[in-house]
């Protein structure tokens, strides 16, 4: 399974020169790139909100059959991501700042639940492994080289909600990570300094197998990200639907 850093932030690494797509790795099937690709444009802002997408042009950019595009505009459909209306066709979804608070209310709720659980599961060797990123964190801070705090980021929270050993539950985390445009590494690295903290006061917790400090140190520092992500993106995202 992908890590939460791909889904979360739309920054992928682009190996191989030739292929229009993400990755010329054979172990991933042209369908999954094909829906990786169109994702990472939608989450990074390559394509905005209610652009139109078109199949043939989308496939013709890529150099696919129309058919895996049309697929991959349906997942993404599922995810919230991408509109379709009949004889309208697809287009970027639109978000507003309520959903941006709609969708850390629930991420507060499920990776809580998520912590909670995993202070009960986690191994010395995960723990281990938790104490190390967030001194790879501090390194980046006092380095001033934020570079690797995305995916350090996503690696700390994915091994937390994998030890919840709740598949349900972590794919419902993994949706809402994808679920919201542009939340991007500028994002992440203007916070940097509260990452480590908040990171540090989960990782305490979940190191004295204490799963109600767990939950609130969790939840405490997804709404402290919330606060600064609605500051970020007030003056790019409408305050309510206007429909």
């Amino acid at each position: 399974m992908k890590n939460l850093l791909e889904k979360y932030s739309g920054h992928l690494t682009v190996t191989g020169k030739p292929s229009p797509l993400i990755t010329d790795d054979p172990s991933t099937s042209v369908p999954d790139q094909v829906y990786e690709k169109i994702r990472n444009n939608i989450l990074s802002g390559v394509l905005i909100p209610e652009q139109r997408l078109l199949p043939e042009d989308l496939a013709s950019a890529m150099g696919v059959d129309p058919l895996y595009v049309r697929e991959a505009l349906l997942r993404l459909e599922g995810e919230g991501l991408v509109n379709h209306q009949p004889y309208k066709g697809f287009s970027v979804a639109r978000f507003t700042l309520d959903d941006l608070r709609e969708i850390y209310f629930l991420r507060s709720l499920l990776e809580g639940a998520a912590s909670e659980l995993a202070a009960r599961n986690l191994t010395d060797k995960e723990l281990d492994e938790l104490e190390s990123l967030c001194k790879k964190m501090e390194e980046c801070l006092a380095h001033d080289d934020l570079t690797e705090m995305p995916k350090y980021n996503a690696s700390f929270h994915e091994i937390i909600y994998q030890a919840a050993k709740s598949p349900r539950l972590y794919n419902m985390i993994v949706k809402l990570w994808n679920g919201f445009l542009k939340s991007s590494l500028s994002a992440l690295t203007l916070r940097a300094r509260e990452t480590v903290e908040e990171h540090k006061a989960m990782y305490e917790a979940l190191r004295s197998r204490d799963p109600d400090q767990a939950r609130a140190r969790t939840q405490e520092h997804i709404v402290s990200v919330l606060g600064d992500l609605s500051e970020y993106w007030k003056d790019w995202l409408t305050p309510v639907d206007e429909d």
